[in-house]
């Protein structure tokens, strides 16, 4: 992964981008796998885990997204993050990591993925 960059590499059907960030003195390492009607976000420090998985997606059924905990805690703030990413992009959105997520780091860490989203939007709208 990229410190304080960027990163992109192009597989097949697949997009991946990285990039890191110092938020409260701890280096958060971000690395979205973009694919056809979606992607994964992952977002954790090293060394990489999968703690928590999270899909949400939007339905002709209702206006909010919906939300399933893959794997982990149900009360993961990876959900609603992935369900805000959904309703923003359209996407199926898929966000897991090995974050210790805190009332203070959480807004810090949606607003580097703002800020990414932003400046790479063809990685989030592909």
């Amino acid at each position: 992964m990229a410190t304080n960059g960027h990163e992109n590499e192009q597989c097949i059907g697949l997009q991946v981008h990285t990039f890191s960030e110092k938020l409260m003195d701890t280096e958060v390492f971000f690395q979205i796998i973009a694919f056809d009607h979606g992607f994964f976000l992952w977002i954790g420090t090293s060394p990489a885990a999968l703690g928590d998985l999270s899909l949400a997606m939007k339905t002709k059924y209702s206006q909010e997204p919906s939300t399933s905990t893959l794997f982990g805690t149900s009360d993961s703030p990876t959900s609603a993050l992935a369900q805000r990413l959904a309703k923003k992009t359209s996407k199926q959105v898929f966000v897991g990591g090995n974050m210790n997520y805190n009332q203070l780091m959480l807004p810090l860490i949606e607003k580097r993925i703002g800020e990414e989203m932003k400046a790479h939007p063809e990685i989030f709208m592909q």
